[in-house]
């Protein structure tokens, strides 16, 4: 037997012995592929808009429904006066408003050519432009039903925005680039850190110490907050002194709410390393919770657009309330009074897994 043979042996065995580690490098692409398919699956929810119908008309009301069965939007809100469903974008309950003119139906019938108004969040590019082709496609439907019945008419889809015109690839990347480095790096960075002195010998005389489990749990904590803190503040000093990221809000602001998400990464890290057996489980157990937050937290898709168990799934990640808190600071120029009820469950979700580390955090050696 070759020395590179005998190699490959010993490490399959030594994987082999470990059996968490070795469910998760099984059921690792299995259960990914599963969350994939309930997140973005045939069941897909709809972009919650307004609609300010200031025509009140049969035909109006036609093209509504015809909105309605396109299947892409849920009409939460009716606004009595365009400057209501404009606010209600700014406000971000709505993504979009749509704006029927007084006077539609009568164009429509005449065989006149009228507008439809579509007011958009800049701030939420991607779902923007999902709504504005949507529209698009939907009044393009309506068009042709219509044509048969009224004769031949047309309407002129105006788009119109809030928070913009425009918000450039890096503004709105910023939100994504901070929360890859505050979620990821911090928590696969801590996890290791108790697995690691239970492999180097160590934790042995860290527990031969009069402290509690609660302490160690803290001082790493603050350990890695100090050292990782700097991380954030060069970053965000990068962003916005040299790559010219646009900031609406306060910047002090932005940094709390990221400071916020690096303490409830650290937390998660923690409670990983304090029911991790070594380092290979930290790392692989940090990847692994990491990859729903890709999925759910409208990192990459909307969440408005994923299947109802994904949006309630997302309700528990960090990320997702983190990503809500920064755009919103950062594009929209909100304050923290207006994005308390996210800064709030990040708050909770980081005592909670701090109390979860020091709970489960064992005092002897194994």
């Amino acid at each position: 037997m070759s020395a590179l043979t005998a190699l490959i042996i010993k490490d399959i065995k030594q994987l082999l012995r470990d059996p968490k580690s070795f469910f998760m490098v099984l059921m690792m692409p299995t259960m990914v592929m599963a969350m994939f398919v309930m997140g973005y699956g045939e069941t897909r929810g709809a972009v919650p808009i307004a609609v300010v119908n200031l025509d009140g008309g049969v035909v109006s009301w036609q093209l509504i429904e015809a909105l309605k069965n396109s299947g892409n939007f849920k009409i939460v809100r009716y606004a009595p006066t365009k400057e209501l469903g404009v606010e209600l974008v700014r406000r971000g309950e709505v993504y979009a408003a749509l704006i029927i003119p007084e006077g539609f139906s009568e164009c429509v019938l005449e065989g006149r050519s009228t507008q439809l108004v579509t007011v958009l969040d800049s701030a939420y590019a991607t779902v923007s432009e999902l709504v504005w082709e949507a529209v698009v496609v939907a009044v393009q439907g309506f068009l042709r039903m219509a044509a048969e019945r009224y004769g031949t008419f047309n309407i002129d889809v105006v788009k119109e925005t809030v928070y913009g015109p425009k918000v450039s690839s890096v503004d709105l990347f910023t939100s994504v680039v901070m929360g890859v480095l505050l979620h990821l790096v911090p928590m696969s960075l801590i996890a290791v850190s108790i697995s690691r002195e239970r492999e180097r010998r160590t934790f042995e005389q860290l527990i031969m110490t009069p402290i509690s489990s609660g302490h160690i749990v803290l001082g790493k904590l603050l350990a890695y907050s100090i050292v990782t803190v700097s991380d954030m503040l060069i970053t965000l000093g990068i962003a916005v002194a040299i790559l010219g990221v646009r900031v609406r809000g306060s910047l002090i602001d932005l940094t709390l709410v990221s400071l916020l998400l690096l303490i409830c990464s650290l937390s998660l890290g923690l409670l990983i390393s304090a029911v991790s057996r070594n380092q290979l489980q930290a790392y692989q157990t940090a990847i692994f919770l990491f990859i729903p937050s890709l999925l759910f937290s409208g990192f990459m898709t909307p969440v408005e657009l994923l299947s109802p168990a994904a949006r309630a799934f997302s309700k528990v990640l960090p990320l997702y309330y983190f990503l809500k808190a920064f755009k919103n600071i950062q594009l929209r120029g909100w304050g923290l009074g207006d994005v308390a009820w996210d800064c709030a469950a990040l708050v909770v979700e980081a005592v909670a897994f701090l109390v979860a580390a020091v709970k489960v955090l064992r005092l002897r050696v194994e």
